[in-house]
């Protein structure tokens, strides 16, 4: 079982992953035993652990779902009988020159149950920063996604979503209790950014939110800034990773929601006849 209890031990890898995919695969999965030795139940990757090389190279390294990759995550998360949110992979779409960017879940039992294909593409041509297009090698997804996985409600988002509060706010009303957020969180950004936002997003939905973040230098594909997060749906920082790759392992207190929202019922105040 995942929730044996109240308290849920969860973790989020921090990688710095690059163009050798099999490299990356192999990291992954080292940190994922690592974690399930911690007594990790839910463990999460990062965004696109799998790959993270020139944007225009990506569409070559979609995966099938499901395929290879997602079958070897499958028997990661029931050999070590976990929750395991296999970060973001790069999904075959049928188009050759653009694919999804795609979270996925897996059962302690080893099975495929959820994925959610990012929404929000990352264009962006900051000033002394990054220009980044993601939408020449992506397409968008078009579904939101809140599972169940053994009792405990997981809502699902990717990165530059984080910056969008309504699509958090509509994970709570499906009934999301902890989100994941793999994420490749630029660098320039990331420093002013990163924490405000995960932080604010857990204030919002009053959910925890796990963001497990790549970190470093990639190669040709700009640098990330780390820090991956484990927050509170006060808002409160559970654990903080630096910017090196790690595997950030906390204890969370699922009591903590009910505690939050009877405190602070946000739905009663918004509603007409506050």
């Amino acid at each position: 079982m995942v929730l044996a209890g109240p308290l849920l031990r969860v973790a989020a890898v921090q990688m710095n992953s690059g163009g050798d995919e099999s490299a990356n695969v192999g990291a992954a999965t080292q940190a994922v035993e690592e974690a399930a030795a911690s007594g990790a139940r839910l463990v999460a990757l990062p965004e696109t652990f799998h790959y993270l090389g020139p944007e225009g190279e990506r569409p070559g390294h979609a995966h099938p779902i499901p395929g290879p990759l997602t079958r070897s995550l499958a028997g990661l998360a029931g050999r070590h009988g976990l929750l395991l949110i296999g970060g973001s992979i790069l999904e075959e779409s049928g188009d050759p020159g653009r694919c999804y960017n795609t979270a996925v879940v897996f059962s302690p039992a080893g099975e495929l149950v959820a994925r959610y294909r990012k929404i929000h593409l990352f264009d962006v041509n900051l000033p002394g920063g990054p220009t980044v297009t993601e939408s020449r090698c992506y397409l968008p997804g078009e579904e939101e996604v809140v599972v169940e996985v053994e009792g405990l409600r997981l809502g699902l988002a990717i990165c530059f979503d984080v910056r969008f509060p309504e699509l958090f706010l509509r994970l709570r009303e499906r009934g999301a209790e902890v989100i994941v957020l793999p994420s490749a969180f630029t660098a320039r950004t990331g420093a002013d950014h990163w924490e405000l936002l995960v932080r604010a997003r857990a204030a919002d939905s009053q959910c925890f939110v796990v963001a497990p973040n790549q970190c470093g230098q990639h190669a040709g594909a700009g640098a990330s800034f780390g820090h991956s997060l484990v927050v509170d749906p006060w808002g409160h920082v559970v654990a903080r990773a630096d910017e090196d790759p790690t595997v950030l392992v906390a204890d969370i207190d699922l009591g903590r929601i009910e505690e939050v929202r009877k405190a602070l019922p946000l739905r009663r105040l918004g509603s007409a006849d506050c």
